[in-house]
């Protein structure tokens, strides 16, 4: 497994160079569960363990 880690501030050059990023699809997130929003509390839980490599995501129901 490889890190990268990519800091810019938040202004429009760094903006655009994410975004040129996520389109090239240079930009890999690590997302460790997708839960629709009615179950947030399950995400909650999950993040509570602090054992996931990644990002709980909420969906819109």
């Amino acid at each position: 497994m490889r890190f990268a880690g990519l800091l810019v501030e938040a202004d429009h050059a760094g903006m655009t160079a994410l975004a040129d990023l996520a389109e090239s699809g240079a930009l890999h997130p690590e997302i460790a569960a997708t839960f629709p929003l009615s179950e947030a509390a399950k995400g909650h839980a999950l993040g509570d363990t602090n054992r996931t490599a990644g990002k709980i995501v909420l969906t819109v129901d």
